[in-house]
């Protein structure tokens, strides 16, 4: 894979203060190739570890974690080098461990959106060096990419794992922290928040920090698929949180590398490369 993926300057600022910023051409032929082979792979792999959510048309997204585990040409990509090398360079650290990988596959026809969330509630890991890269197989327009709210990785906020303001929605059951504050409920009051989101292709990758607002919109009848590849990486200095109910376990655990997740809170991550693996740069 080509060495060209590092990121720039202008672009390690951007990300610092919006929190987000698209990265053309952060792939070359081949790990666009890999990208697309890899999502198939994940997609078709035969476990308990896809999530298939319906909506009204015949609406379906596949959501599987832990991904690079069901697809080798996924395991190639990220073990390529430019993976890490984007991550450790929007994040300004030494290295960056891998804390969660999923892939997204919407069929052609009706969208489901995904309602507006942060994923830290979802996650045994809080702190500022976290940094989610979405890696597009298709050309997705911004009113389909990923949407975030600009500059709310600076809140200093932890939300509960409702989709939205809603009290009656109240947090997913069992999952994270259940004191944790509502979140804004951005799809109801879009125009108070200061959104990006950008036209992306296959090889472009949209960086935004773990702890930001996100979401996406849905379509009565989008005629390509969307489907991408995103992957959680966290600098050596993000701390461990141990949640008081579910969470994602760490890569390690899933692999078979650890019997649990016994970690001290808020220990470092990079004291625990067995848990949260390195990702080669």
């Amino acid at each position: 894979m080509s060495h060209h993926a590092s990121v720039t300057a202008e672009q390690i600022c951007q990300y610092q203060i919006d929190g987000a910023v698209l990265i053309k051409r952060a792939l070359d032929p081949g790990g666009i190739a890999l990208l697309e082979q890899g999502v198939e792979e994940a997609y078709r792999a035969q476990d308990k570890r896809a999530t298939k959510l319906d909506g009204e048309g015949g609406a379906e997204t596949v959501v599987r974690d832990y991904a690079t585990q069901h697809s080798p040409s996924l395991l190639a990509l990220t073990n390529g080098g430019a993976v890490g090398r984007i991550a450790a360079g929007l994040m300004e650290t030494a290295s960056a461990q891998v804390i969660l990988d999923q892939i997204f596959y919407k069929s052609r026809g009706p969208i489901l959106p995904t309602p507006w969330h942060q994923d830290t509630p979802f996650l045994r890991v809080r702190g500022d060096p976290l940094v989610r890269l979405w890696f597009p197989c298709d050309f997705s327009p911004k009113a389909l990419t990923v949407q975030v709210v600009r500059g709310s990785h600076r809140w200093n906020t932890v939300y509960n794992t409702g989709a939205n303001a809603d009290p009656e929605a109240g947090a997913t059951r069992g999952v994270g922290d259940s004191w944790l504050p509502p979140a804004p409920d951005v799809r109801r009051y879009r125009e108070s928040f200061d959104i990006l989101s950008w036209d992306v292709e296959p090889g472009d990758a949209v960086a935004f920090q773990g702890n930001m607002l996100h979401g996406t919109d849905g379509h009565p009848g989008h005629d390509s698929p969307r489907r991408a590849f995103a992957i959680l990486l966290g600098g050596p200095e993000l701390r461990y949180h141990a949640p008081e109910g579910k969470a994602f376990p760490s890569p390690g655990r899933v692999r078979g590398l650890r019997a649990d997740d016994a970690i001290p809170h808020g220990a470092k991550i990079g004291d625990y490369r067995d848990a949260f693996p390195i990702c080669p740069t």
